[in-house]
């Protein structure tokens, strides 16, 4: 009996995360772990406003022919949300089983309708001119899987591009591009150009004195150090005596986007455009405004960047997609008032420049535990249901969809109290942001527990490293596939139709005809 009940569990494991587990998640069962003052944040007057607002927000009527007797009975069964629930797509084929990978692939087949596929500049240019688009000797399941040392080779989290649009292609997920432009040195741009700049610029006495390394073999300056190849001069007067390097900047910069919209523009469904530049609308170190239009090169946060390369990539992104494909702005400037504000600026500026929006993302990485324990025990009211709706009531006003577009919400602990606790949260503001009029989309950043980078290294998967579920996982199942999923059985009127409530997507009806046979029809509830 021991051997039969050991094997059951070995094969439990080996199927992964994925197989349907029937574990009802009642989150009264977790809030013991959450302080007092929490609970009185979400209290039951806030969570009666939250279901209605649900309810308001996310459902529709709907009525539909299908030229049945009247009294049919007839079975409703929604099988695709209208609502994006996604999640990062950064560790495709990089476990280091099969069976793991198999069960990373059914995570998203069972939890999530979209996907962010990553294309980051760095490593999907990691040779000037040459795209990692498909599988290389150094990113496939075989190499992962003996990798000794998995995080500091160069393709981690950052897997070949075509083979995840293929996946989400098989699995009718949404594909969303992450991202065109983002400054950030060491994370984005690619080895080969900021060698270039080093070479070009890094030696001169000036500038050598105020560069900082991120690495030890000083390989990555930091990114104010880039700020430093401009000395003295103004982005302007820099740009006249170094117009070749300002041009090649430019040029270097919007190839690499046409080469993406070459490829994978009419696959992909929605972009992220431009990646945390918000924080560009504060002055330089000289006080001068770091954006500004026609000019050559940019002084930007994150160093020289293209001259207006913000209004400049939505331009070209409305210009060369097809109309179909939806331009995000992302950022994480809902973390406090200030940021929030330069959101707001910074789209209302883009806008005014015929800037094509489609829609606004809002990361929301909780990477900070001495916020994430405030949180907790109601010590602070950063994150709570009043604090939210005033944050988001701001961009509401743009009459634009926005996503809640990369998630962390970590464990503090991997003990079953930090595990609730991480739950209690998730269940909760996954709730109150599904609630929120102009929110389309909830976004998962990491899956699997240590699978993480930089400030990311905490216990924000849903998953333990064994790919065993979390009471957190449990947590979203039970919104996404049961409490936000309507099934249920009508019958037709006298006209031959019928007509119910629910949650906004595509259905599957189903009757037996006069003579018994099935009968099945797909309409879509709007």
């Amino acid at each position: 009996m021991k051997k039969e009940l050991l094997l059951s569990a070995v094969v439990a494991l080996a199927a992964g995360c994925c197989c349907s587990q029937a574990k009802k998640f009642d989150v009264r069962d977790y809030e013991y772990a959450m302080g007092e003052k929490y609970l009185a944040q979400w209290n039951a007057e806030e969570n009666a406003r939250i279901d209605r607002d649900i309810e308001k927000n996310r459902k529709a009527d709907g009525v539909f022919e299908l030229e049945v007797p009247a009294g049919t009975v007839v079975q409703v069964e929604q099988t695709r949300h209208a609502f994006l629930f996604g999640a990062q797509c950064f560790n495709y084929r990089q476990l280091d089983s099969a069976e793991k990978n198999a069960a990373y692939e059914r995570l998203f087949q069972t939890l999530f309708n979209g996907a962010t596929i990553p294309m980051f500049w760095k490593e999907s240019e990691p040779e000037k001119g040459k795209l990692h688009t498909d599988f290389s000797a150094d990113d496939c399941a075989e190499f992962w899987a003996v990798c000794p040392n998995r995080e500091k080779q160069r393709f981690w989290r950052r897997p070949a591009i075509t083979p995840i649009i293929d996946f989400c292609d098989r699995n009718d997920l949404r594909k969303h591009g992450h991202l065109f432009f983002w400054g950030n040195t060491h994370r984005n741009v690619p080895n080969w150009l900021l060698k270039d700049i080093r070479e070009r610029y890094f030696a001169r006495p000036g500038v050598a004195a105020k560069v900082k390394w991120v690495d030890e073999a000083h390989t990555i300056p930091d990114d104010l150090s880039y700020s430093a190849i401009f000395e003295e001069m103004t982005p302007a007067e820099f740009a006249e005596k170094e117009k070749e390097f300002a041009a090649e900047l430019d040029r270097l910069w919007f190839d690499h986007m046409d080469q993406l919209i070459r490829l994978y523009g009419k696959r992909i469904d929605s972009w992220d455009v431009v990646n945390e530049a918000s924080i560009e609308l504060r002055p330089d170190e000289n006080g001068s405004a770091r954006i500004v239009e026609n000019s050559a090169i940019c002084r930007s946060f994150y160093g020289p960047m293209p001259g207006d390369y913000i209004a400049r990539a939505f331009l070209c992104a409305k210009m060369k997609l097809p109309g179909s494909a939806k331009l995000f702005i992302n950022d994480y400037a809902m973390c406090d008032s200030t940021m929030q504000q330069l959101y707001v600026d910074l789209i209302v500026r883009l806008k005014k420049r015929q800037c094509r929006i489609d829609g606004i993302g809002c990361q929301v990485h909780l990477f900070q535990k001495k916020v994430v324990r405030e949180m907790i025990e109601g010590q602070s009211d950063y994150h709570s249901p009043r604090w939210v709706r005033n944050a988001y009531q701001k961009l509401s006003a743009f009459d634009t969809p926005i996503r809640i577009s990369e998630i962390t919400i970590p464990a503090l602990t991997c003990e079953e109290k930090g595990e609730a606790e991480q739950a209690v949260l998730a269940y909760n503001l996954d709730r109150l942001w599904f609630s929120l009029k102009k929110v389309e989309g909830i976004i998962w950043w990491n899956l699997i527990d240590g699978l993480t980078a930089g400030k990311e290294k905490m216990f924000s998967g849903i998953l333990h490293k064994d790919m065993s579920k979390k009471p957190v996982y449990f947590a979203l199942d039970d919104l996404i596939n049961r409490q936000w999923k309507t099934r249920l059985t009508v019958k037709a009127d006298k006209d031959g139709k019928i007509s119910f409530r629910g949650f906004r997507g595509t259905y599957r009806v189903t009757w037996q005809d006069a003579a018994g046979k099935p009968r099945e029809k797909t309409v879509e509830l709007k």
